[in-house]
């Protein structure tokens, strides 16, 4: 049975016309994720990439690996992938990230960018870092990016102090606190590298809405530009709790 997360990016695949927009609308956003990401790739990796979507950012990551497995839940957003990119040095694959059925052996990396929040409960989350553990080889990296509920009410609260309305979590997602998932993600890793995107949200999320009024604001403009490349150069720690997303880099131990 599909949910309406799995029916929304179903539909996706069929009607947004743009690429670049088709798994987040927020291009600037992604590429702030993708940059962090690819600090960790290296020419001779064997990659799993989790949620790939139409395959925009496995084109991309293919380029800098020696392989890439892509999968995604969604039977249209895989065939947009084939059709759109074809396969060279990976493999586009329908599977479920709750019960995988067609990923044999470990990887060198398995990438997670923003695919724990289409799941329905913590429960569920967790089984999914559960299955992700167990297709890292020993020494590999788990690189995972998810949004947490921590860094919306956090932003909600500052909002609210300058008059601004609250900022809601997209209703097909489900948003775990950080410190309820932590715990999974220590369990056999050692973390060796965190971001966040605490800059570009503030300035996106908060000063962009108080300087254009909130009934104006919009995706992918010259401020959203200009504001990726400030937060590419400059993205203070002192920052790191008003992003709504997280981002952590985890070595299985041996």
């Amino acid at each position: 049975m599909k949910s309406p997360t799995d029916r929304h990016w179903s539909e996706r695949a069929r009607s947004v016309e743009r690429d670049v927009e088709v798994n987040i609308m927020d291009v600037f956003q992604r590429e702030l994720e993708y940059q962090e990401v690819e600090r960790h790739l290296r020419p001779d990796m064997r990659v799993l990439e989790v949620g790939c979507g139409n395959g925009f950012s496995t084109e991309r990551f293919r380029r800098q690996v020696a392989h890439v497995d892509a999968f995604d839940y969604s039977e249209e957003m895989v065939a947009r992938a084939r059709a759109k990119y074809g396969e060279t040095n990976n493999r586009f694959l329908h599977d479920d990230v709750l019960a995988p059925g067609s990923l044999a052996g470990t990887y060198d990396a398995v990438v997670c960018i923003r695919v724990l929040i289409n799941l329905g409960s913590l429960a569920d989350q967790r089984q999914a870092i559960a299955n992700l553990k167990r297709l890292v080889r020993l020494g590999g990296l788990l690189i995972l990016a998810e949004g947490y509920r921590d860094g919306f009410e956090t932003l909600g609260t500052l909002r609210a102090a300058v008059g601004l309305p609250p900022l809601e979590p997209a209703a097909i997602n489900f948003y775990s606190r950080l410190d309820e998932i932590r715990p999974d993600l220590q369990d056999g890793f050692d973390e060796v590298g965190e971001f966040h995107l605490g800059m570009y949200d503030y300035l996106t999320r908060v000063v962009y809405p108080l300087v254009a009024g909130p009934d104006n604001v919009r995706h992918n403009t010259v401020f959203s530009e200009r504001c990726h490349s400030l937060a590419s150069v400059l993205n203070p720690d002192s920052l790191k709790h008003l992003s709504r997303m997280r981002g952590f880099v985890l070595r299985r131990r041996p």
